[in-house]
């Protein structure tokens, strides 16, 4: 298929020399040595001040859309190419306007460029389109943040409170039940999802008797609370008169009136009256150690075990007077392995001391 023929007008080569002739100027020359024989207000021939002008023939086949100056497309009209005249309809006239470009002359008195419509609707589109998508995922974002929030507020509203007849605890003995029950209540009441567990966890672990604790909590009104004691392993008077019972770390886990039968009596130097929750002094840490690596058979016959005030010598009384020396504090399994062997020696020589201090051990 030819392309369309398009007829154009040219300047005439005799009025483009006479032009040239008249504006002729040699660049390093002064303007008095122009030609004087030319009027510089000569009126040009109008072959040379008309635009160039290119004309479009319809062919038949589809071309672009072109606009009038009013913006309104137009169709394409036959031409006669003997004549070179349009046979009917309209012909759309382009002028070379120097600029370059393809871009729809605006309407008298407008501003700037105007873009093909079509062009223009399609880019619109385009940002609607975007301006929809952008406009669905900020809804979807809304409605989840939306669900979230909502769910949150009904899971942490009162609904969902710990209630005081569905806390259950267990591994509980000797702990302070007053003490036990001001961390209960402190936990009552507060939304399932809202409890910090740590921080329950660790009023329950200041508790004296509670070595460690653990807290859980279930929807929609449960929690429950497992509590390791402290095991008790010997006790010592304090100067007020009353007892002291510490567990193998020397933690004073209780201050009772009376003496404690169950557990090995420790003697040494006054330390002061320790509350519950206190640490003794290490030379009583130590003993309460020695007590818990007793073996049943030894246990059974301590009466006590004496301390001095740097821990340099642990001394046990047996129920039959047997006095055994374990010196510091240190090696306290290797010195009960020597104990076990020399003990029958000595309740069959009816030695009254064994000292397991060393080695060698002693048996008088």
């Amino acid at each position: 298929m030819e392309p369309p023929s398009m007829r154009s007008t040219e300047p005439d080569p005799a009025a483009l020399d006479e032009l040239l002739r008249a504006f002729a100027v040699e660049a390093d020359e002064p303007e008095a040595d122009a030609d004087p024989d030319v009027d510089p207000d000569a009126e040009l021939p109008a072959a040379l001040t008309a635009p160039s002008v290119v004309r479009i023939e319809d062919d038949g086949v589809p071309d672009a859309v072109y606009l009038d100056e009013a913006g309104e497309a137009v169709e394409l009209a036959p031409v006669d190419t003997s004549t070179g005249e349009a046979s009917g309809g309209s012909v759309v006239v382009i002028t070379d306007d120097e600029t370059g470009d393809a871009v729809v002359p605006n309407p008298p008195g407008a501003v700037g460029r105007r873009i093909e419509p079509r062009i223009r609707e399609r880019r619109i589109e385009v940002r609607r389109s975007a301006g929809r998508r952008r406009l669905v995922w900020v809804l979807v974002a809304a409605a989840v943040l939306a669900v979230v929030v909502g769910a949150l507020a009904v899971v942490g509203s009162p609904l969902f409170d710990v209630e005081a007849d569905d806390v259950e605890v267990t591994g509980v003995a000797y702990t302070d039940r007053a003490r036990l029950q001001a961390v209960i209540d402190d936990l009552v009441g507060t939304p399932v999802l809202l409890v910090d567990r740590r921080a329950v966890q660790e009023d329950l672990e200041a508790i004296p008797w509670v070595e460690s604790a653990r807290v859980t909590t279930r929807l929609p009104h449960s929690a429950t609370i497992e509590i390791r004691e402290r095991r008790p392993l010997a006790t010592f008077q304090g100067p007020d008169g009353r007892f002291r019972v510490i567990d193998r770390d020397g933690r004073v886990l209780d201050v009772i009136e009376g003496q404690p039968i169950a557990y090995v009596v420790l003697t040494g130097p006054d330390h002061g009256d320790l509350p519950a929750g206190a640490f003794a002094p290490p030379p009583y840490a130590a003993a309460a150690e020695l007590v818990q690596a007793l073996t049943g058979s030894v246990r059974g016959r301590v009466v006590s075990i004496e301390v001095t005030a740097d821990g340099t010598s642990l001394t046990m009384q047996l129920d039959d007077g047997v006095e055994v020396r374990f010196g510091a504090a240190t090696d306290l399994l290797a010195k009960l392995v020597r104990l076990e062997t020399a003990l029958p020696i000595a309740t069959e020589r009816g030695a009254t001391v064994i000292d397991v201090s060393t080695s060698e051990v002693t048996i008088r």
